[in-house]
């Protein structure tokens, strides 16, 4: 009995103790709980920033994506350009050389109309002098005047009685055309200033 009451006395005294021990640690735990409160706030806030961090990156790579395919693009429609240029440029060149070849061409035979020109113009004026010479001739034989001499010069012409080149005949009788229209304007006025005085 003796060594039983020992025991429980021992027991009871271990009992105290623990619950002593117990209650220590309920209270460092509570602590702890108290002390954990702002990390559990912190670790709280650092998800949702590591949350709203992957969303940016996730939303960055979809731009970069769609940016890498605008540019894929791009580049493609720059290759399809430059290609297209290339082509323009082929046939412009090809143009322009047909053209070059043509203008050779139409020069060569405009030289070639004009040499013509200038041969017909030089036959045509030997055909007039010769024309003209046999009209003077048949003239001083027919009619008997004065014998043909270097003084007949086909680039005359007769005016009023005598002989100026022909250009400057043209501008006399060009003159003398205005000069009447002119008096005519002006005895037209004086009739009718007359018929208005006589009104």
């Amino acid at each position: 009995m003796c060594r039983s009451i020992v025991l429980v006395e021992q027991g009871i005294e271990g009992h105290g103790q623990h619950a002593e021990d117990v209650s220590r640690l309920e209270q460092e735990l509570a602590e702890a709980r108290e002390n954990l409160k702002p990390s559990l706030a912190a670790n709280d806030d650092l998800s949702a920033s590591a949350a709203r961090e992957a969303a940016k990156r996730e939303l960055a790579d979809k731009d970069a994506a769609e940016a890498r395919r605008l540019l894929a693009s791009a580049k493609e429609e720059a290759s399809r350009a430059a290609a297209e240029a290339v082509e323009v440029k082929k046939m412009a060149e090809e143009k322009l050389s047909s053209s070059a070849a043509e203008l050779a061409a139409l020069q060569a035979a405009k030289e070639q109309v004009e040499a013509e020109l200038d041969q017909n113009y030089d036959e045509s004026e030997e055909l007039l002098k010769q024309c003209f010479d046999r009209a003077v001739r048949q003239a001083h034989f027919l009619y008997g005047g004065p014998p043909a001499t270097s003084e007949f010069n086909m680039d005359y012409e007769v005016h009023q009685g005598r002989l100026v080149p022909s250009a400057e005949a043209g501008a006399l009788e060009a003159s003398e055309a205005q000069a009447t229209g002119t008096h005519e304007g002006e005895a037209e006025a004086e009739e009718g200033e007359c018929v208005e005085v006589q009104d």
